[in-house]
Order: C-alpha cells, then structure tokens, then sequence
C-alpha cells in the first residue's frame, strides 16, 4: 500500500512510499483510512522539533487523526467486522501505571501514539489495536470523525476550565486548535469570544467571524490584545482565556488577558517563556496545561457532532490524495491552510 513515511531523523525525510500491507494480530483491527487530517505534530516531526516520550521509530507512517471503514478483524475482536464506520483514539497507555489505573492514560510516561511511536494514519490501511476504535452513527460524516482527537482536547480543556455560558473568554491563536476550541465554546454557550492572531492571520481571523467569534484582532503587541479584551470586559479583563499558538509570546499575550479570578490552560507545545510570577499570584488566577484527552472526551466530542452543534470539518480548507502528501508541510509553514485532509 502507498503511505507517507518519515523514513529518517533530521529536517525532511518524508516520501511517499510503498510499505507492507498491515495483517491484524489478536485484539487488533486494520482500517481502511477514508479521512485523515494532518496536526501541527506531524509538521515538528517533518522538521525534526518533535519531543516525546519515546523515541520516534524510523522509518515509521505518519498521521494520527483518522475515521474510515473496518476493512479485517483479528483474533479475540468482538463488536467489530468488516465495513463497520470507525473514527479512533490516538493514545495506547501502558495499563499498569499510576495514570492508567486512574483512567488518565494521556499522562501514562509510556504511552505509545499512532503516527509517533507506531504506523499512523497517512496510509490506505491502517492497524490499530480494537480498544482504540469508536463506532460512528450513520449521520456523522468521515470528515468530522476524523478530526475527533483534536476536537477532543478541545472539549478536555473546556471541562477542565468548567466553561459556564456567558464567560467573556478569550482565544489566543487562530490555528485549528484554536478555533475547535472556538466552536466547542460557541456550542456552551461561553461568550463574548475574543480571538487573537498575529500579523499575517487575517484569512484565519476571517473564518474565526464565520465560525462566530464577537470579535478578532491581529495583534502586533501584547498591549493591543489586551485593550481589546478591557473594552468587551467593561475593564476587567477575560475569565477564561485558552493559548493555542504553541510561541511563547503567545502564552505572556494569554497571561496578560486573564482577569482576577480568572483561568487559563495552555495547548500549545511552546517549551520556555519568560513569567511574571507576580502577575500569576496577584490575580488569584488558575493556569493549567492539557494535553491529548482520553476515551470520555472523543465521547462528548463525537456527541458534539452528531446532534449538530459542532461541524469540525468546516475548517478544512484543503483535500487532497496521499500521492500530494509532501505539500502539505509548506502549506502548513506558511498559514495557507486550517485542516488539510487526506482522501480516497
């Protein structure tokens, strides 16, 4: 089968190819890939930025947002056959440690991860342990399935910041991941939303309007985001405020915004910044970090998708074969794109 694969360390190293055709072991199902959608994620790991838990396979497929069909069963599958419409978790945890007893199994330090660890989803087939699949009513489409991952982190941070409808809230950072969170906060009822992008997000902001932001802004600085955010808040600043840039000027613009009392909770992979700790302790703010979500979030999510409050495949702005999938990485480096989806 064609898949597109990491073949080695350093910058680049992607091709598409052909590998073996997957063949299910006891407990594991191969899926036929209908849909897949490519993450920032697969972007580091093409620039050879990605840092995991554990080291990353060479050569390995990527991908790891996907729904397809069911195409063959293992040994000891039940509730699954061929033809079944499947979207899938991304997260295996280890079972035994601390995290996974507790059901936590995004924070389990030996997790193992499609299209990281082990064969992703940019392929015609793909093998997946049975645990990981999550069947599809007839009314969700494989587009919106195959973003279930990371509508589901937006519905993780969402719970964590015990989202209430009517909490001026802000966005900082009109990627995909951000504007998921925007469409799960809309379908809440949280509001009025903020969004804020940096010079050279206008068509991202443009869609944040479609997708029902109260308002966007490209902010050059901190100081104008946060004027923003004391015009809509009366002065007071936001209760909720949700980085998704990943940069680290992102996450102090995001501190900044927080109003006494307020929340925060960081989804972007930045690593260092520099912290007005002052400012964290004289607001009596929360800041909290999520990442990944496990098996009750993709529930709500696809719950989200099904009764039609949320509609994630209208951020996909780009579908393409796998054969092109070499041109996703530039397209993703210079903001051309939101989602781009990989289909047959």
């Amino acid at each position: 089968m064609r898949a597109l694969v990491k073949t080695a360390p350093g910058v680049g190293n992607v091709a598409v190819t052909d590998v073996p055709d997957p063949a299910p072991g006891r407990g594991e199902v191969v899926v036929k890939v209908v849909c897949t959608t490519v993450c920032g994620t697969d972007v580091l790991v093409h620039d050879d930025k990605y840092v995991g838990k554990r080291p990353l396979p060479f050569p390995f497929v990527l991908g790891h947002e996907a729904a397809g069909e069911v195409a063959a069963v293992g040994p000891g599958v039940t509730g699954f056959r061929p033809g079944d419409r499947v979207g899938m978790e991304s997260i295996i945890g280890c079972g035994q440690c601390h995290h996974c007893a507790r059901g936590e199994y995004n924070l389990c330090p030996r997790w193992h991860h499609i299209g990281l660890t082990m064969d992703g989803s940019f392929a015609e087939y793909i093998k997946v342990p049975a645990s990981l699949l999550i069947p599809l009513p007839e009314g969700v489409s494989f587009e919106s399935a195959s973003m279930l991952e990371p509508l589901s982190l937006a519905v993780h941070s969402l719970n964590s910041l015990q989202a209430r409808p009517a909490q001026p809230t802000a966005i900082v950072g009109p990627g995909p991941i951000g504007l998921l969170h925007l469409l799960v906060a809309k379908a809440w009822g949280v509001g009025p939303i903020l969004v804020l992008g940096r010079p050279g997000d206008e068509e991202r902001l443009r869609i944040s309007e479609e997708l029902g932001a109260d308002r966007v802004l490209s902010a050059a600085s901190g100081e104008e985001a946060l004027e923003a955010a004391r015009e809509m808040t009366d002065g007071v600043g936001m209760e909720l405020v949700i980085e998704a840039t990943g940069a680290p000027d992102g996450v102090r613009t995001a501190l900044e915004l927080v109003a006494g009392n307020g929340k925060l909770v960081t989804t972007g992979l930045a690593r260092e910044t520099e912290v007005d700790v002052l400012q964290i302790i004289r607001k009596n703010m929360v800041w909290m970090g999520r990442v990944a979500s496990v098996r009750r979030h993709f529930l709500e999510a696809l719950r989200l998708i099904a009764t039609g409050r949320v509609d994630p495949s209208r951020l996909i702005t780009h579908r393409m074969p796998l054969e092109q999938g070499t041109e996703i990485f530039p397209l993703m480096k210079k903001r051309e794109s939101l989602k781009i989806a990989f289909v047959s």
